[in-house]
């Protein structure tokens, strides 16, 4: 190749990656942003304890997930963006992650996989990190388990411990009505798809309660590989939620869902 042929290949590599770098920024950056604010909006929260969350430093946010499809993540991500000033990386199912085209959204986005190291590495760097406990079993489960919280993978508490990390159990309400679910089907792979009776949120109200952080760093290193330990803190942080959320609930008159999953 010639000289000219390869000053001319590096001129178009060039353009290609600023049209890559514009169309990136419009997409994840603009559109992402105003259908945040869009979805705010429509769900308009009242937010409680947004001083609960550090501004600084390692930050594992942990609330009870539900709603099907994860309009509650979007919500809470944009609160945290907009009222703490903190980017919020969250951690979602690796089907995002195991397509290169969704693999490349997801990280422009802030999402990774649920990859323990991947976790770690990011808490070590000081970043807040949204970890749904219940994962996909509070996201799809039938609505006439609502508000019931699911087991919690005691994962985040080992994640405490070794990055030092303050732990910010989250209640989210509103969401478990907005999408009525029958439940989910199980494909190949194992791979559950949900059957939701409505795609479109009803416009029910919203509340996200920020309680007090947990500081973990007490503990000591061996226990973060002590199973009956993690469970054990799991299920404190697990019913510290599903208590904050009875009460909620009592106060809007909504009695029938009060008994714990």
């Amino acid at each position: 190749m010639e000289f000219k042929d390869i000053v001319k290949q590096l001129k178009i590599n060039s353009i290609q990656k600023n049209i890559q770098k514009e169309f990136d920024k419009l997409l994840y950056k603009k559109f992402t942003h105003k259908f945040l604010e869009g979805l705010y909006e429509y769900t308009n929260p009242t937010i409680e304890g947004i001083e609960n969350i550090p501004k600084y430093g390692s930050v594992l946010v942990i609330p009870n997930h539900s709603g099907v499809l994860a309009i509650d993540a979007l919500v809470l991500q944009y609160v945290i963006m907009k009222q703490v000033k903190r980017f919020p990386y969250t951690m979602s199912h690796n089907f995002w992650h195991s397509h290169p085209f969704f693999k490349y959204s997801s990280e422009k986005m802030g999402y990774i996989s649920q990859d323990f190291k991947a976790a770690l590495k990011l808490l070590k760097e000081k970043k807040l990190l949204v970890l749904f406990p219940e994962a996909e079993e509070g996201n799809f489960k039938p609505s006439i388990y609502m508000y019931r919280l699911q087991k919690f993978n005691p994962g985040f508490v080992s994640l405490a411990i070794l990055s030092n990390a303050k732990v910010v159990p989250t209640c989210i309400i509103g969401a478990e009505e907005a999408n009525i679910n029958l439940g989910y089907i199980t494909l190949e792979n194992n791979i559950k798809v949900p059957l939701p009776l409505n795609l479109i949120p009803l416009p029910v109200k919203w509340k996200i309660i920020f309680l007090k952080p947990i500081d973990f760093s007490k503990y000591d290193k061996s226990q973060a590989k002590d199973l009956d330990f993690l469970q054990e803190a799991a299920q404190i942080v697990r019913m510290k939620i599903q208590h904050r959320i009875h009460q909620e609930l009592i106060n809007r008159g909504i009695l029938k869902y009060l008994v714990d999953g």
